[in-house]
């Protein structure tokens, strides 16, 4: 327990009424992990739809609860609670109402979340005054829910709510026209500076409207796949930004890279400067296992958004990765940001894999990543089990390969188990397939491993090595 000013604000876990952490984590799956990101470039095509539309602050997301007494409580369980503006103002309010709201530092133009972060860790000497909570949704009160009522409903509960200098409702806008959503997008992020919008429509959909960030990253991996006339191409690629003590933090991937003339230029550019390395990273979206290459090729992006923290709350975390002449090595694991929905512009042949050119300060200047003081080291992953088979006929040999390793980065968020299978056939149209299984525990990943050998080896094939 810390104070907060005249109030006190606890660590991550102390809320224990685990009924009502229960819809608050259930609210941050199904409703606030939703949104979906749109620029600026894509207000006529996607939002001409009815919408209730409303001017981002950017903050923190917290809840504003009664448990015994009103609370502020955040998605990973820290209170605030006692002498503190915002609760005195919710003496008014429905005690069986769970509010979710963006906390924030009152200013005259935009709100900034870095100001929130130095405010909730001033100790005695915070200025709590500042501090506002600015009511965005209900997530269940005697009249509605956020799971199962339509926005416009509950937005009528909130309407209600009296507005004071550090509690107040987010007032939206009805829009039914892309024209007019431009306008204010226009009128309050384009020219006064806020962060983004929020347009909810009646059936559910909620989108986040910003305006798109610019970030140079090194290509660090790639994946691969085949044109329709089997010719290699680049299917996805992996970016990763330098810090200043020369390790480099992969921060996102992408599949938007350009046509396919583009690929196959690219790829040619970086199978040369495949390298090793003890960092393993799986396409979320194909299975496929990205290769590593010297960073060397520099690439503009422009993603949607950054976030700090995943659904559930917690620190977005990333390995720190070093390069050096045995290849890629993890060198542990850092608070990192997700950078979402990126890319790929143009190569940036004027730019050099510098601090200066690529740095890491390019994410911190956008947000406040939490620096840790010590930083634990990933352990290093343990083969389990590894088996080869071969199959031979009409001059040529097909090879079948499972290799399964227990990962020992369960503390970074990284799978228990992975079960990884390889078939190549030289005759086929995509020679190389591969899929990529993940496990909590051995017995699960074992269990996979065998419906792998059940399903592929049959008569013909015979176990070289293991």
């Amino acid at each position: 327990m810390a104070k907060l000013g005249k109030a006190t604000i606890e660590t991550q876990g102390s809320f224990t009424n685990s009924d009502l952490m229960s819809q608050i984590v259930a609210y941050r799956k199904v409703v606030a992990s939703n949104y979906v990101l749109t620029g600026p470039s894509d207000i006529e095509r996607k939002l001409g739809i009815p919408l209730l539309v409303s001017t981002k602050l950017d903050g923190e997301l917290w809840f504003l609860l009664h448990d015994s007494e009103w609370k502020l409580v955040s998605p990973t369980g820290r209170t605030i609670r006692g002498d503190i503006e915002i609760i005195k103002s919710a003496a008014a309010l429905d005690k069986t109402s769970i509010f979710a709201g963006e906390l924030h530092v009152l200013s005259e133009g935009r709100t900034r979340i870095a100001d929130v972060t130095s405010t909730l860790s001033g100790g005695d000497k915070a200025n709590t005054s500042t501090l506002a909570f600015g009511i965005f949704d209900v997530v269940s009160s005697p009249e509605v829910s956020a799971i199962g009522t339509p926005y416009s409903v509950r937005y009528e509960v909130i309407s209600k709510v009296e507005s004071a200098k550090n509690l107040f409702p987010i007032s939206s806008v009805p829009t039914s026209s892309s024209n007019e959503v431009a306008d204010i997008f226009e009128r309050d992020v384009a020219a006064a500076g806020h962060e983004g919008l929020v347009g909810r429509a009646q059936d559910g959909r909620s989108y986040k409207i910003k305006p798109t960030k610019d970030i140079d990253g090194a290509i660090l991996g790639f994946t691969e796949r085949r044109d329709a006339d089997g010719s290699l191409m680049i299917r996805s690629l992996l970016f990763g930004v330098l810090k200043d003590d020369g390790t480099w933090i992969p921060i996102t991937t992408t599949g938007n890279v350009g046509d396919n003339a583009f690929r196959k230029d690219l790829l040619l550019q970086l199978k040369p400067l495949v390298k090793p390395s003890s960092y393993r990273r799986i396409s979320e979206s194909s299975g496929v296992m990205y290769q590593l290459v010297e960073p060397t090729l520099i690439a503009e992006l422009k993603c949607m958004d950054l976030q700090l923290e995943d659904f559930q709350g917690r620190p977005i975390k990333h390995p720190k990765i070093s390069y050096g002449s045995n290849g890629w090595q993890v060198a542990g694991w850092t608070n990192s940001a997700a950078v979402h929905n990126s890319v790929v512009v143009r190569l940036r042949n004027d730019k050099a894999c510098t601090v200066e050119d690529i740095g890491w300060n390019q994410i911190t200047r956008l947000l406040p990543v939490a620096e840790q003081s010590e930083e634990a080291k990933l352990g290093a992953s343990e083969v389990i089990r590894r088996q080869v088979w071969t199959k031979e006929g009409a001059g040529k040999v097909d090879v079948r390969k499972l290799v399964l390793w227990k990962t020992n980065k369960e503390s970074a968020g990284y799978p228990a188990y992975v079960v990884h299978w390889t078939d190549f056939s030289a005759t086929r149209k995509s020679p190389l397939d591969r899929e990529v299984r993940l496990a909590p525990n051995e017995k699960e990943a074992l269990k996979i491993a065998e419906l792998m050998i059940t399903e592929n080896i049959k008569k013909g094939w015979s176990e070289v090595g293991k």
